[in-house]
């Protein structure tokens, strides 16, 4: 699979590791979520047996858990010449074998066949003929009522078939990725030039920066539109709210009503700025117990939010969807939350470069809070920051709220995930400052 996304990025996997980026907070979460999302799969394979170790020890427990008469294995591990795989589920029935793989997306992805195709190569080479090979996947539909239904919240595909015609193209694949795996010397040109999307390859570009060839960035056009910015500004009313949400959004759902990978808000930043000469004050909200968020996040909301004036997020549609999601949960809020979304006022449009209306090389090509902050407002830094991104305050709150660390740890940590939050709407505040004062100064001229 690696070979498919980059070849350069399989050789660097085998021959250079210490090039590749450390995992980020955003990776991190996602595969501990697919594991859970494993362990919950195993349920409808239940009294199968997990096979320890890895390439050629877990190939030798799996000759003899099926020499013992297993007809369920969980974890199994073949070893076929130069070709090594480790499966999810394999299952006998009516005495064929069927393999299931398992996946923690939401639909069947187009490289999902390439991943199934390699693992049916590599068991029947290794002797074990596979009759059928099935995709495990979440249905993101399936709403959460009382216990998990492991019937309702996966669904079970049987893409045999597609599977079969990719065998002799990813064959072909194989015997092209080995070549790239047994490449001692380092990529010269003309290796280089088989990644397929050299213009977007991030690995590409990870290899090229390792030797010290720099990407060549685009020069894109600055612009400071002080009119057309001030014709977005108008539509402000005080007093200002900067309302900024970070949420948890696990694949198996946690709580009544809501489905796989739904984000749930925990916690919230609000900054309130009376007049434009006011100084902003800010309330927070932070869940630290394990149970549904929700409603003790709107109790308090709602205390802090009054009735009138504009909500200025980052990326609306995040938090008015949020809103949406949280009004269907809990309808006596629903219209104070419609009346919300009614307010709310989006910064974020201004720094798109297609809306020409504030745009900066240093921003490159990104209108992001994280891209636009540190050319705006660099004395509102992340760098100085515990968490420095949402990935990473995520995958903080089932800590806070579990039982793995020390409660000392625990109010630390509820310091670094306040703090977090809070930057995100002092940062709204410093950005919307000097875009006023960008007008103000046009206005002199």
């Amino acid at each position: 699979m690696k070979y498919l996304e980059c070849p350069v990025y399989l050789w660097m996997a085998v021959h250079r590791p210490d090039l590749l980026p450390l995992d980020s907070p955003d990776l991190k979460l996602r595969f501990a979520m697919g594991n859970v999302v494993d362990d919950f799969a195993r349920k409808l394979f239940e009294g199968g047996q997990e096979v320890k170790g890895f390439n050629s020890e877990g190939w030798k427990n799996t000759q003899k858990l099926i020499a013992d008469g297993a007809k369920l294995l969980y974890q199994p591990t073949v070893v076929a010449g130069e070709l090594t795989c480790r499966a999810d589920i394999l299952e006998m029935e009516n005495g064929v074998w069927s393999l299931n793989e398992v996946k923690s997306a939401t639909s069947v992805k187009g490289h999902y066949p390439f991943d199934v195709a390699f693992q049916k190569i590599c068991f029947e080479n290794a002797g074990i003929k596979l009759a059928r090979t099935n995709l495990i996947y979440i249905n993101n539909k399936y709403v959460r009522q009382g216990e998990v239904e492991l019937k309702k919240l996966f669904a079970v595909e049987d893409i045999s078939e597609i599977v079969d015609e990719k065998m002799d193209e990813v064959k072909k694949l194989v015997e092209l990725a080995l070549v790239v795996a047994n490449r001692k010397t380092a990529p010269d040109t003309k290796f280089l030039a088989t990644c397929p999307n050299p213009k977007s390859c991030a690995w590409l570009e990870i290899y090229n920066e390792s030797v010290g060839k720099k990407p060549v960035k685009t020069i894109i056009e600055e612009t400071t539109d002080a009119k057309g910015i001030k014709k977005q500004l108008d539509a402000l009313e005080y007093p200002l709210y900067f309302l900024d949400y970070e949420t948890y959004g696990p694949a198996i759902p946690l709580y009544d009503g809501t489905r796989p990978y739904q984000n749930i808000p925990f916690q919230y930043s609000l900054g309130l700025k009376k007049t434009p000469d006011a100084e902003t004050t800010y309330t927070e909200f932070l869940a630290r117990k394990s149970e549904n968020p929700v409603p003790a996040l709107l109790a308090q909301l709602k205390k802090d939010l009054g009735p009138t004036g504009s909500v200025i997020t980052w990326n609306m549609s995040f938090e008015k969807a949020r809103n949406n999601e949280m009004g269907i949960a809990e309808p006596s809020y629903a219209e104070f939350l419609n009346g919300v979304n009614d307010r709310v006022f989006d910064l974020m449009p201004i720094f798109k470069i297609k809306n020409q209306l504030y745009v900066r090389n240093d921003f490159e090509g990104s209108h992001s809070l994280k891209a636009v902050v540190p050319v705006m407002c660099p004395e509102l830094s992340y760098d100085n920051l515990a968490i420095q991104e949402g990935a990473t305050a995520s995958a903080s709150w089932p800590i806070l709220t579990g039982d793995t660390v020390s409660a000392t740890e625990k109010v630390k940590l509820a310091d670094d995930m306040l703090k977090y939050c809070k930057r995100d709407t002092e940062t709204m505040v410093c950005i919307l400052e000097k875009l006023e004062a960008e007008i103000n100064a046009n206005a002199c001229l």
